[in-house]
């Protein structure tokens, strides 16, 4: 009885053991792998989630995803995005045009502080500089066409091309106008995602509606944009086989991120032809140059017209994020002490020349503008 019970005893542990590995072995090989996800680093070049959109009117086509309320040209569907792993690091190439006399060290200092950043700054007015240009023609198109061309087979996954100075009016006013700082919040998965970013986020001057090649006489565009009577001949010479756009639009002023795979969609042989047209074309320099400035969009992206809401820039491409109205509140608290400060100005301009200088008056405009500049100070700080 005894041994009979203790053979039974065996047996259920024998199948308990049996069990247990069982079990082990199912839980080990079925789920996925976890150890691959932490060093992973994917390709940003690859996708399942992309789609193909064509430009207006049967023109060429491009991967486009587009950020939150962008203007899309006329017949064009409003693509998906891609997305990208959270966490990654992209390499990024910063591409400065500059002058021989402008001061463009802040460009290496923030190399040197940022491990996935390199620079590439040519100077277009030294021949003997370590990296210049065919020809000093063209503002910084020639520099951002050249850097491409010469850097097509080795590009970093994104590249900004950028002005030489860091502060300028064109810059982010929540950013400070600084350009380093810019380059700082830059989300490169936003860049990724879309394959194209215009640096600026404040739409005027350049959006909406802005230039329209095909009515080369409209008055209003030949007054206020001076490349406007000869953008659609140009457009004709660059893009011989494509329909020249009703309107092009986008913020100024040629600076912009762009991704690898975004630049390489369009044929080195492509670049190299742009450049010739720039170095051969009769204009103006500063004349090329604007022409170009409207037309980085067209090209990266297949949009005619690329004005993404000013808020949702600042968001999802710096993470300056702000709460419901609070972006329209900060505008409309500084026009309001900017009006103020020029009616402060003004009353004492005129009161010069006498001795009736209303003090109180302006006392109390000086502690309005104090008060909004306060209501202004705490919505950009609530934001970034």
């Amino acid at each position: 009885m005894l041994g009979s019970a203790i053979i039974k005893k065996q047996k259920h542990w024998v199948i308990l053991a049996i069990t247990l590995v069982f079990l082990l072995i199912w839980h080990y090989t079925g789920r996925k792998s976890q150890s691959t996800w932490i060093n992973w680093r994917p390709s940003p070049h690859l996708s399942n989630d992309k789609a193909v959109t064509a430009s207006p009117t049967g023109g060429r086509t491009a991967t486009v995803a587009t950020p939150s309320n962008t203007t899309i040209a006329a017949n064009n569907p409003t693509p998906t995005t891609i997305n990208s792993p959270l966490n990654t690091t992209y390499s990024q190439t910063l591409v400065i045009a500059k002058l021989q006399e402008e001061d463009a060290s802040w460009v290496e200092n923030i190399a040197h502080e940022l491990p996935y950043l390199k620079s590439a700054i040519y100077t277009v007015d030294n021949k003997n500089a370590s990296l210049t240009v065919p020809m000093n023609k063209g503002h910084e198109a020639m520099v951002y066409l050249t850097y491409i061309i010469d850097h097509y087979s080795q590009l970093s996954d994104i590249t900004l091309f950028m002005h030489s100075h860091q502060f300028t009016w064109h810059n982010n006013d929540f950013l400070n106008s600084d350009s380093a700082l810019m380059v700082k919040r830059l989300k490169s998965e936003h860049v990724i995602k879309n394959g194209y970013m215009n640096l600026r986020c404040h739409q005027e001057p350049g959006c909406p509606d802005h230039i329209h090649p095909t009515a080369a006489n409209n008055p209003e565009d030949i007054t206020n944009i001076p490349e406007a009577a000869v953008i659609g001949v140009s457009w004709k010479q660059l893009f011989p086989n494509e329909t020249v756009p009703e309107v092009l639009s986008q913020p100024c002023c040629s600076q912009f991120a762009v991704s690898s795979e975004r630049i390489r969609n369009i044929s080195l042989d492509d670049y190299v032809s742009y450049r010739e047209w720039l170095l051969d074309t009769s204009l103006k320099d500063n004349v090329s140059g604007r022409i170009w400035e409207y037309i980085w969009q067209w090209l990266f992206t297949g949009q005619w017209e690329y004005c993404p809401e000013e808020a949702s820039c600042y968001c999802e491409g710096y993470g300056v994020c702000f709460e419901q109205d609070d972006y329209a509140d900060y505008f409309k608290f500084r026009d309001e002490a900017w009006a103020l400060e020029k009616e402060i100005d003004k009353i004492k301009e005129s009161a010069n020349n006498t001795l009736d200088i209303p003090e109180a008056r302006i006392s109390s405009m000086q502690f309005h503008v104090q008060d909004l500049r306060q209501k202004m100070d705490e919505i950009k700080s609530k934001a970034i």
